[in-house]
């Protein structure tokens, strides 16, 4: 079958294989690798659409423009951009529920769901080693707001304690599933770590820099507002807030980027669709 004339970019491991897939480092036949720093290395007007998940966060606030501009410069007229990624309205709405509720009639699961709210608002920015206190949080033997965290973070949270659970999880396995596909990774992390040692200058301010500069921090979080803003602002028009599920792309749901087996893959994101 000929590939559709769909694009998704820093796919990692989330991909269909009748698109166009492309990621800083490829493990995937289905997979092209190439170097997204330097823009998306496709024509003008080539794709209908332009897909990404857990990307956009990744990227610097000052480099975010020139990478949507990517976006809406390989679309066709008329072209879809879909965007998922954390939704800081929904993060900060949960952290006030919890909060107002500790203060006013706390409970172990409401301190339980505090704790994990804090994490996913700052641990993702602030981590200086793979998986953060969330590798810790899911090391915890009884979590007694284990179905709160798994609703909220999808599948992922479900294999990851399941992973525990049984005694096959390790921190370089919690590190992949907590962090986006490796846009910067590559070309950034490995880059530092061998100059440096190269030049006898390797020490725990450079681990904990090359750390931080490959891939898994979150560099911006976003709501529906700024993001639309920035579609907005660097051409699209029409932008919509979607569900995993809900979608402008004929077929959405029969590639299932964003629900597998009938469940949402990352429950709590923003997915935002605008057009060229």
């Amino acid at each position: 079958m000929a590939k559709l004339n769909y694009l998704n970019v820093g796919c990692g491991t989330k991909f269909h294989k009748d698109w166009v897939n492309v990621d800083m480092d490829s493990k995937a036949p289905e997979v092209i690798q190439v170097n997204l720093i330097k823009g998306i290395p496709f024509p003008d007007n080539t794709f209908e659409v332009v897909y990404h998940s857990q990307v956009l966060e990744h990227i610097p606030k000052e480099n975010a423009p020139f990478f949507i501009e990517e976006c809406y410069r390989v679309l066709k007229p008329g072209g879809i951009l879909r965007v998922v990624l954390p939704d800081l309205e929904n993060i900060a709405k949960e952290y006030l529920k919890y909060l107002q509720q500790n203060i006013d009639n706390p409970t172990e699961e409401s301190e339980a769901n505090y704790d994990w709210m804090l994490l996913e608002m700052y641990d993702q920015t602030v981590r200086n080693v793979p998986g953060g206190h969330m590798a810790e949080f899911f090391k915890t033997p009884k979590m007694v707001n284990e179905k709160f965290v798994i609703d909220r973070i999808g599948r992922v949270g479900r294999d990851i304690r399941e992973a525990y659970l049984s005694g096959k999880s390790d921190r370089s396995n919690l590190s992949k599933a907590f962090s986006s596909p490796t846009m910067f990774k590559k070309a950034l992390r490995f880059g530092l770590i061998k100059v440096a040692k190269m030049l006898g200058l390797y020490s725990k301010a450079t681990e904990v820099g090359s750390f931080r500069l490959g891939g898994e921090i979150h560099m911006w979080m976003y709501d529906r507002y700024s993001l639309g803003k920035l579609l907005r602002q660097c051409g699209f028009s029409s932008a919509t807030v979607k569900s995993p599920s809900t979608s402008d792309i004929p077929n959405w749901d029969s590639y299932e980027l964003d629900i597998r087996e009938g469940n949402a893959v990352d429950p709590t994101s923003l997915f935002m669709e605008a057009k060229k």
